[in-house]
């Protein structure tokens, strides 16, 4: 696999946030949003969410079946 110092770094960051959500999809989101919203603050950013219609995924297996 092809790397460089800002993909190992993106990996290192990403496992740590999994760690610290102890490996929940769900909390892992909710500490990532919490992350956004403090540098939003700290910077004086705005930034988006895109609005998505069509309600919820399915899980996988229910759609290869």
């Amino acid at each position: 696999m092809i790397t460089n110092h800002l993909l190992e770094e993106k990996d290192r960051i990403q496992k740590k946030l999994a760690q610290e959500a102890q490996y929940d999809v769900f909390q892992y989101m909710e500490n990532t949003h919490k992350i956004v919203q403090e540098a939003q603050e700290k910077y004086g950013l705005k930034l988006k969410y895109v609005n998505l219609q069509g309600g919820t995924l399915k899980p996988f297996l229910e759609m290869s079946a």
